[in-house]
């Protein structure tokens, strides 16, 4: 059986700690890994690193690359997507790439942000579903509601299937009803909610797209075959320009809607592995660890006569007095503040400031780099602090810039610096300068991680004053 991890999310919903270029699924949101690496992680003892496969947007191929690298999964595995096209795209070039290898094989489809508590239950129900999707249908797995949730799709459980004492087939598909609807759902009984999870044979599904979604069948053999692998450190595969151009055709469309919804292949198993797709800030009141008044706070919060609230930070202290069912997420650039009943309309939130044009929608005061990261100190006209952190074995690019000056301080590690027609070394607590318009580029040797502290000084300090001449990660 392969696995393919879908990790093309966004998270608008988990705003501020989520941004366009750090999405959710690479964010420690429920305990010490990140979110794609709880995915990996669960996933191994059944499907070997070396059959998993995972798509994701090409911003991020590097940093879930860099992610899963601990787990062994292959890089060249992970399919970079130039623009999102929802899931049936992802999962039909997917499928392509797999064809090549097995077209009989069981492929099972993972979104790469969600949470399952009942680990063995879940690989049980795996098995279970992969016997069935040998047998030529498209397998869902279905969760027994537990309250009347807007925010899933539901399936309506038909008759059971011939020969399976564990599936039934689907007889139909709703999208997020309204509430009085999900009400109704839950006390008719027979529906679960749709968690994303599939099971199929790569066949199979490409055999049902062909059907259901001919554009996207016609495009798919051309597009595969403009895949190649890219020059960076990690050898994910990519689109070259024909590719991009098929990929930016295909129609934007998720695989329930554009197979599931109309296939009469589809069956559902209901699963009890105490899942939760974790969409939302209030989700974590399902997953994540309480105090004795069903508050999820984070070490810095200290907190007097709170009851059901979400209280997230980081390293500086919050004070809460009396919140009842309140959201708070701290972060260095941004603050959100909201009623627990309102969590999914952080989205909108997000929209409006997008309309704005607000920095904080993409980016946060960190920034990861395939070289590390890089974070925002402090920002005002003519001048920006920068802290550098720069992993072993790593450089930047070889760059210019037009409108600033650099002032670099090594406060750990030992910097290795092309400087016009010169190399220095600068070590720990010593400093350098970087003229206007010097050609320069910063390394980092050694075998521990490089820390500096960087004062641009200009009419311009942004990231688009930068000229790049050599990259060792293909940046223009």
């Amino acid at each position: 059986m392969f696995g393919v991890i879908l990790a093309g999310g966004s998270g608008t919903r988990f705003w501020p700690k989520s941004r366009e270029q750090s999405p959710k699924q690479l964010l420690k949101i429920v305990g010490p890994r990140t979110m794609i690496q709880n995915t990996v992680e669960r996933l191994l003892p059944l499907i070997p690193a070396s059959n998993i496969f995972m798509v994701t947007h090409a911003l991020h191929a590097f940093e879930t690359c860099h992610q899963t690298e601990s787990f062994k999964v292959p890089p060249s595995q992970l399919l970079a997507e130039p623009v999102g096209k929802n899931t049936a795209a992802a999962i039909g070039l997917a499928a392509k790439v797999l064809q090549e290898k097995d077209p009989n094989a069981v492929m099972a489809v993972f979104p790469a942000d969600h949470v399952v508590k009942d680990p063995k239950n879940f690989h049980e129900v795996l098995r279970q579903g992969e016997k069935i999707a040998e047998k030529g249908f498209l397998v869902t797995l279905g969760i027994q509601p537990t309250r009347p949730e807007q925010g899933y799709g539901y399936i309506k459980q038909g008759q059971a299937l011939k020969g399976s004492e564990c599936a039934y087939e689907v007889e139909r598909f709703v999208e997020k009803p309204d509430a009085t609807t999900a009400q109704k759902f839950i006390d008719d009984g027979g529906y679960s909610w749709n968690c994303g999870v599939f099971l199929w044979k790569v066949s199979t599904i490409l055999e049902e797209i062909q059907t259901h979604l001919p554009d996207l069948s016609e495009k798919l053999s051309s597009i595969a075959s403009h895949t190649v692998a890219n020059n960076r450190k990690y050898g994910y595969r990519i689109l070259d320009s024909e590719g991009e151009k098929l990929y930016d055709s295909l129609p934007f469309i998720s695989i329930d809607h554009a197979v599931l919804e109309k296939s009469k292949r589809v069956a559902v198993i209901p699963a009890k592995i105490q899942w939760s797709d974790v969409g939302a800030w209030d989700a974590l009141l399902d997953v994540a660890e309480k105090d004795g008044n069903g508050n999820v706070l984070t070490e810095n919060v200290t907190e007097l006569d709170c009851s059901g609230s979400i209280i997230q930070g980081e390293d500086r202290l919050i004070a809460a007095v009396g919140l009842k069912e309140i959201i708070v997420v701290d972060t260095p650039d941004a603050l959100l503040v909201c009623n627990k009943n309102q969590a999914q309309e952080v989205k909108q939130l997000v929209n409006q400031l997008k309309e704005k044009n607000r920095p904080e929608v993409k980016l946060g005061v960190t920034v990861q780099k395939p070289w590390g990261s890089y974070t925002v100190l402090e920002k005002r006209d003519g001048y920006l602090v920068k802290r550098l952190d720069v992993n072993s074995g790593e450089r930047l690019s070889l760059q210019s810039h037009n409108h600033r000056s650099e002032h670099w301080t090594v406060v750990s590690g030992t910097a290795t610096v092309d400087l016009d027609d010169k190399q220095i070394t600068v070590k720990e607590n010593e400093f350098l300068f970087i003229p206007q318009f010097s050609k320069h580029r910063l390394a980092n040797q050694q075998n521990t991680p490089l820390i500096i502290i960087e004062v641009q000084m200009g009419d311009k300090v942004d990231e688009d004053d930068i000229i790049r001449y050599q990259d060792d990660y293909d940046r223009n």
